[in-house]
């Protein structure tokens, strides 16, 4: 045992270097875009890589007035609606499909891993048309179904392999306890599925918070924009205003950041597979 140890040791480093260099990697457009909001128009382009001359939130003030909290409020009614619904549609989904032994069952998470497989672009147009017949364009209700509907399947998927592996003892035992199958799935499974529920959350929130063209088709109306959309109005048709810009995207970037912070403990665990 104690012959491999130091050979143990080596590839314990490199792999931990390996992941350092890509994490690297990785964030230096993240402090690329922050510096970058610190600048003036001229450093960014003279100076790209170096650091601001001055230290000022000039170009975050511009970002502001451009009316970015609205957008921002958009962006967390959206979200947060979105993720709720697919949430507890696709938790019922799973929890039914996984417990049935229907074949019909089967067939129906078939139908919804063939609907996760559809590219979303190839949608879009039909997609677009419905909208709009239904009256839901420049309606954050409307987009908040459309965002819903992209993201259940994935997560129907997500939840019915968590539920698979649940402890059907615990469900029993509530059973026994007089709990109805209601009582059973928002008592006792969901509760116990942290794991599962903050992945889910973080994996669709991310998408919906950062998602641009769908947006940028069904809300118009300057009101209405959700923060991807509403940067926009910081370039202009001959030039942009890029410090603004990316002190919208650097404020922009804030609550997802929050939000995986709050959640990372039961995400990595799900990633683990330490939540089941």
């Amino acid at each position: 045992m104690t012959h491999f140890a130091p050979r143990f040791r080596i590839v314990q480093a490199l792999l931990y270097g390996f992941v350092g260099l890509w994490s690297a990697f990785v964030l230096m457009p993240v402090a690329w875009m922050i510096f970058a909001a610190f600048k003036t128009r001229r450093e960014i382009f003279t100076d790209p890589l170096g650091l601001p001359g001055q230290w000022t939130f000039d170009s975050f003030r511009r970002a502001w007035g451009v009316g970015l909290g609205q957008f921002m409020f958009n962006s967390v009614v959206v979200t947060t609606s979105a993720v709720l619904i697919i949430l507890l549609v696709s938790g019922l989904a799973a929890y039914v499909i996984a417990r049935s032994r229907s074949v019909w069952m089967k067939l129906l998470y078939l139908l919804i891993v063939a609907g996760f497989a559809v590219p979303n672009n190839a949608v879009i147009v039909p997609l677009y048309q419905m909208v709009t017949a239904a009256d839901f364009g420049n309606s954050h209700f409307g987009i908040v179904w459309v965002y819903a509907a992209y993201g259940i399947p994935f997560t129907t998927i997500l939840f019915f392999a968590f539920f698979l592996d649940f402890p059907r003892e615990l469900e029993e035992a509530a059973r026994l306890d007089g709990c109805r199958p209601w009582a059973v799935f928002f008592r006792v499974v969901m509760p116990l599925s942290g794991p599962a529920i903050a992945s889910a959350a973080i994996f669709q929130a991310v998408f919906i918070w950062n998602e641009f063209l769908l947006a940028l088709l069904l809300l118009t109306q300057p009101d209405k924009k959700t923060l991807p959309v509403g940067i926009l109005q910081l370039q202009g048709e001959f030039t942009s205003d890029w410090p603004a810009v990316m002190a919208g995207l650097s404020i922009a970037t804030l609550p997802i950041i929050l939000l995986f912070l709050i959640l990372q403990r039961s995400f990595v665990r799900s990633l683990a597979g330490l939540g089941k």
